[in-house]
């Protein structure tokens, strides 16, 4: 169930650039795959992960990469999004490893003439990633590779009342990661590179007609042409103490294959072309491992962060996850 509720304060939209989860997916995709991209998991271990998402921005970045207000005029972060993540893993057989993501968003807009928000359920991501090494009769060693595959589907949110949760197209995705371990230093370094597909399927998600003049916040295009992109994340990791802590550095980012050209409007609040670096760090506490307790071991506390110092039709957003995670066997 969706709920948007304008709530109008004393005088007509100015301007409404609203940018919104084309950066969240990424930012979805670092705070929960980190650690994981190139290396699958052992048949019969499922790991879980639930975590809040704090992201807010006061800026944004144009269409030609200038910084400015977010909302012309108006202090603060006038971007906000609050949003519950469910992120796991499954592992299938020795190769495969099924893989999956749910949010639940929470976006808040503030201008001069409206607040905004929006509750829903947003694109789910179900994929797959394959260990490659096998196929070439490579057995297990310090090296990872993996294709990673995966597919986007929206769960019936209305796309085209701002702020939406997502674009509300399916996209299909397919990264090549490799990953190398340097024990018996406790430390792991990874990168990943792929291309995502931007359907124009957009059959799991709605779309209401505007009315003019009433619905200031409706995007008259229910149906935007959104270009495909390369995506890309690095990660360095440090595990001491026997795996209770873990460090990370991270970066990931997208690059539209075509120019960014227009900018942020009320028509256009979820930008169809864009461009941004993302860069952060972690850390994941697992205490019941450093207490010596074999069967909590894996249970652990993690926190990311991110920061946007470059973009092309991008929010200036500064981003936090919080999370507690567990990884079980099941057979």
């Amino acid at each position: 169930m969706i709920r948007t509720e304008p709530v109008p304060i004393t005088e007509r939209l100015r301007r409404f650039p609203v940018v919104l989860t084309m950066a969240l997916g990424l930012m979805l995709g670092l705070a929960a795959e980190a650690g994981a991209q190139a290396w699958t998991m052992p048949p019969g271990e499922a790991y879980v992960k639930v975590f809040y998402g704090k992201v807010s921005a006061a800026d944004q970045f144009t269409f030609d990469g200038r910084r400015t207000d977010f909302i012309d005029g108006m202090p603060g972060d006038t971007f906000r999004d609050r949003s519950l993540y469910v992120y796991g893993e499954v592992g299938l057989s020795d190769r495969v490893t099924f893989v999956f993501s749910l949010p639940y968003k929470r976006i808040f807009i503030r201008d001069q003439a409206f607040r905004l928000r929006t509750y829903a359920f947003g694109t789910a991501e179900l994929g797959a990633r394959v260990a490659l090494l096998p196929l070439f009769g490579i057995g297990p060693s310090r090296n990872a590779l993996a294709v990673n595959l995966g597919i986007g589907l929206p769960t019936g949110y209305t796309r085209n009342y701002a702020p939406s949760v997502d674009a509300g197209q399916v996209n299909l995705q397919a990264m090549l990661s490799y990953g190398r371990s340097f024990y018996p230093f406790p430390a792991y370094a990874q990168v990943g590179i792929g291309y995502r597909l931007r359907s124009m399927l957009y059959v799991f998600s709605g779309a209401i007609p505007c009315r003019p003049g009433r619905d200031v916040n409706c995007i008259v295009d229910p149906r935007p042409d959104y270009g495909d992109e390369l995506v890309y994340r690095i990660e360095a990791g440090l595990t001491p103490f026997g795996g209770g802590l873990l460090l990370q550095a991270l970066a990931g980012g997208n690059w539209s294959w075509k120019e960014p050209v227009v900018g942020f409007s009320a028509l256009n609040p979820i930008p169809t072309r864009q461009r941004f670096v993302k860069v952060g760090g972690g850390a994941a506490v697992y205490p019941f491992r450093l207490a010596g307790v074999a069967a909590l071991a894996s249970m652990g506390v993690s926190v990311q962060f991110f920061f946007t110092p470059y973009g092309r039709n991008a929010i200036a957003a500064r981003d936090l996850f919080v999370g507690l995670e567990y990884r079980l066997r099941f057979n």
